[in-house]
């Protein structure tokens, strides 16, 4: 029997618990679900991988992406650009760098209508 993926992510250098090995990572929705050596079945989208190091994506949760209030310093779609660009994937925002800080629901809605619109990565955020 044949599996099809969403993802077939094929012949990429990946760090498992034995070491460095040369195997191939199918996903199916947002999930690994089977890693291995030359994994049988077909995928709706293929990467060749081969002679590349494949990593998960990063997770920063101590970021400043000071919007609203002092976008001159960083907005949050430039930070998150700049996050994905390095292979981040999710940021927590800090609550006390905006202005107004994160301190109530207010200012959670405006601040999560922001990051719904224009943040390129999962995020979430402290409050204070």
């Amino acid at each position: 029997m044949s599996n099809t993926y969403s993802l077939l992510i094929r012949g990429g250098k990946v760090m498992l618990p034995e070491g460095m090995q040369q195997v191939d990572i199918a996903v199916e929705g947002e999930k690994i679900v089977e890693i291995g050596p030359s994994l049988s079945g077909s995928a709706d989208r293929e990467i060749d991988a081969t002679g590349k190091v494949v990593f998960p994506g990063t997770f920063d949760g101590h970021v400043h992406f000071d919007e609203p209030g002092r976008t001159e310093w960083e907005t949050i779609k430039d930070g998150s650009a700049g996050l994905a660009a390095g292979g981040g994937t999710t940021f927590i925002d800090m609550p006390l760098n905006s202005s107004p800080c994160l301190l109530d629901k207010e200012e959670f809605q405006k601040k999560y209508d922001i990051a719904s619109h224009d943040s390129y990565t999962d995020f979430g955020f402290w409050g204070a």
